[in-house]
């Protein structure tokens, strides 16, 4: 028996043994396994057997810690792995840098830069960027400001930081007048923001030519030559010409510039500049100057001059080229059609001449010229004519319109034209071209017309006249609507309502009115809304508690009335209140004393004798409940109305037997 339990005791201890040596063989695969699928994360294609030795995954992922040091703990359930099997914070330092960057774009990371379109800069400025981040980003990340062209190429345009903002330096071979994009870019993990637009400003460049896009002209002495700057880049420019004429902040362009030189000249342009600093100038504009030309003498614009008034001012447009002598003068001269030519200007050397007709010619066809001294010119003459002074004359109309009709006046214009009038009632027309004219005009209430202004050509003229217009409407008519309350207090104020119909002339003013003590209305302050009338109600005789009187509303224009309302008013303090009453109790009972009162108004307050107090009744008359320890006479000791304050009379008196 005891070698059979030896036996089977060895062969259970042989049976382990090979157990634990084939486990020990079977734990090196694994581990090796396990490096080749750190090791070879980009060969996606290859997908490992299943080993259902191995832990879950997933379960490890989800219950792995991290403490604050950030070194990974394992939970107790999977502390049963093995020392050399790799830990997920190992295997991801052992991946390449793209599979690295994989692993952390799981991470929720953003780069979002602020509102920069407001920004336009120039190449080679310095900008400020700011941004903001999501993320759990790197200790040792930074960011870096890139800019990107149309073409999609991206250089960095700022030194690493660690935090926003960037500053960024827009480089200086960027072309101004395009649109690039800004980004900002970390390096741990690599993560971009969005692309920003920013429009770069560009430099400017000028060009100068004469002004008919030729590069030469030729003038005569004193005549003006006018260039043309045609300019590029971002406005507003400013720039020098060689004559050291300089225009700053022009908007224009082209820009055009006269001169006069005396003689041959060469223009260019020196120097232009904008917001991004001197640009590029090209061109160049030749001024020839005649120095020995024959004069020459002629009216221009001649049409300006076609109609003149007397005593009106008006400037003589002419050219006079050429070269003149020491001494010249120019004038203007005027004749008849049949008669000699006579000198209205005083003598002129400028070639500006401003001059007038007399008041002694009359209007009609005249001939007008210019002539110079030295030599002695003569230019061609011109036809005008001297028109007369506008006169303006309104119809005498008598014209019945109904309520919201328009009707026409009439009004006859004579001297130069076109003409213009102005209404009493403020209707205004001009360009009048209609020597006999119909003015449309919608009167509210019967008006008589007259002109206030009216002229043309020579300004303000002459004008009379007159006419009258009435217009039907419905009759006027004030309702008074029922009062709110038919008694009031001296001295207090209450709105009335009221209603209209019908048209009221301007000025017209409503008022409210009451009758005094003799039966005649008088007036009383009123305050006028559309819907009421706030008045005051004045005091009846001092003699009176309460009167009995008339109320009313008129109107000025048209005179109007309202319908008769009556309301009682109540002088103020004369309130009466009269206790009465007669009874015998028993200790402790209690009965009832009565109060009338009179000349007053509700709500009434008042004190007894024995300090009961009531407080705004509108009852009248009150009984009240008195229980006396003692025979009591009760009377009233001050006393409140709606009118003001009151007095007592009477008393009541209560008997208690014991």
């Amino acid at each position: 028996m005891s070698r059979f339990v030896f036996f089977i005791f060895f062969g259970l201890l042989f049976y382990a043994n090979a157990a634990n040596a084939q486990k020990r063989s079977t734990t090196p695969k694994k581990q090796s396994s396990a490096k080749r699928a750190v090791n070879a994360p980009a060969k996606q294609s290859l997908r490992a057997r299943p080993d259902t030795n191995r832990l879950n995954t997933a379960e490890v992922i989800d219950s792995v810690r991290i403490d604050s040091s950030g070194k990974v703990q394992q939970p107790e359930h999977v502390s049963g792995v093995s020392q050399d099997t790799l830990t997920e914070q190992a295997a991801e330092e052992k991946l390449e840098k793209p599979a690295k960057t994989l692993a952390d774009s799981i991470q929720s990371y953003k780069i979002i830069v602020d509102d920069i379109s407001f920004l336009t800069v120039c190449p080679g400025t310095a900008i400020t960027i700011p941004f903001s981040t999501v993320g759990p980003f790197d200790e040792e990340n930074t960011f870096v400001a890139h800019m990107i062209d149309a073409n999609g190429k991206s250089v960095p345009i700022s030194l690493p930081v660690k935090k926003s903002p960037v500053k960024a330096v827009i480089p200086s071979y960027k072309i101004g007048g395009e649109v690039y994009r800004i980004q900002i870019v970390s390096t741990q993990p690599i993560i971009k923001s969005q692309e920003v637009p920013v429009r770069l400003l560009q430099l400017p460049a000028a060009r100068l030519e004469v002004a008919d896009g030729t590069q030469s002209v030729r003038i005569m002495p004193g005549q003006e030559a006018m260039l043309k700057v045609n300019l590029t880049g971002a406005a507003p420019w400013s720039f020098r010409l060689s004559d050291s004429s300089t225009v700053l902040q022009t908007l224009s362009n082209p820009h055009y510039i006269s001169v006069r030189p005396k003689d041959v000249r060469a223009y260019r342009l020196t120097a232009v500049a904008n917001a991004c600093g001197s640009g590029t100038t090209s061109g160049e504009a030749i001024v020839n100057v005649n120095n020995n030309p024959e004069p020459k003498l002629e009216l221009k614009e001649a049409e300006k001059i076609a109609r003149l008034c007397s005593g009106v001012p008006f400037q003589v447009p002419f050219n006079a080229t050429g070269k003149y002598k020491e001494g010249n003068h120019f004038v203007v001269q005027i004749a008849e059609r049949t008669g000699a030519f006579k000198t209205i200007s005083t003598p002129d050397t400028t070639g500006q001449i401003v001059t007038q007709i007399p008041t002694s010619y009359k209007p009609g066809e005249y001939k007008l010229r210019v002539i110079s001294s030295a030599p002695y010119l003569v230019s061609q003459t011109t036809n005008v004519t001297i028109v007369s002074p506008a006169t303006a004359i309104l119809q005498k109309d008598s014209l019945h319109l109904g309520e919201n009709e328009s009707g026409e006046l009439t009004v006859k214009f004579t001297g130069g034209g076109p003409w213009f009038v102005l209404l009493s009632d403020g209707t205004y027309e001009n360009n009048i071209q209609e020597p006999v004219y119909k003015i449309k005009v919608k009167p509210i209430y019967d008006t008589n017309y007259q002109i206030t202004s009216a002229g043309g050509l020579c300004g303000v003229g002459k004008f009379s006249g007159s006419a009258k217009i009435s217009v039907k409407s419905a009759p006027a008519s004030i309702t008074l609507d029922k009062l709110p309350q038919n008694m009031v207090c001296s001295g207090s104020s209450i709105e009335i309502p009221y209603k209209t119909e019908g048209r009221y002339n301007p000025g017209n003013r409503f008022v409210v009115q009451i009758t005094d003590k003799t039966g005649r209305f008088v007036d009383l302050p009123t305050t006028v809304t559309p819907a009421t009338m706030k008045v005051k109600i004045s005091g009846s005789a001092s003699e009176d508690t309460i009167r009995t009187q008339k109320i009313r509303i008129i109107s000025s224009s048209p005179a109007v009335s309202s319908a008769i309302q009556e309301i009682d008013v109540v002088a103020p303090d004369k309130a009466v209140g009269e206790v009465s009453g007669k009874s015998t109790v028993s200790a402790g009972r209690s009965t009832r004393i009565q109060l009338k009162f009179s000349n007053g108004m509700p709500p009434w307050s008042f004190t007894l004798s024995d300090g009961t107090a009531i407080n705004g009744t509108f009852l009248n008359p009150y009984l009240i409940s008195v229980s006396p320890a003692s025979t009591t006479e009760f009377k009233i000791s001050s006393l409140k109305s709606g009118c003001g304050t009151g007095t007592g009379k009477g008393s009541a008196l209560v008997t208690v037997e014991n």
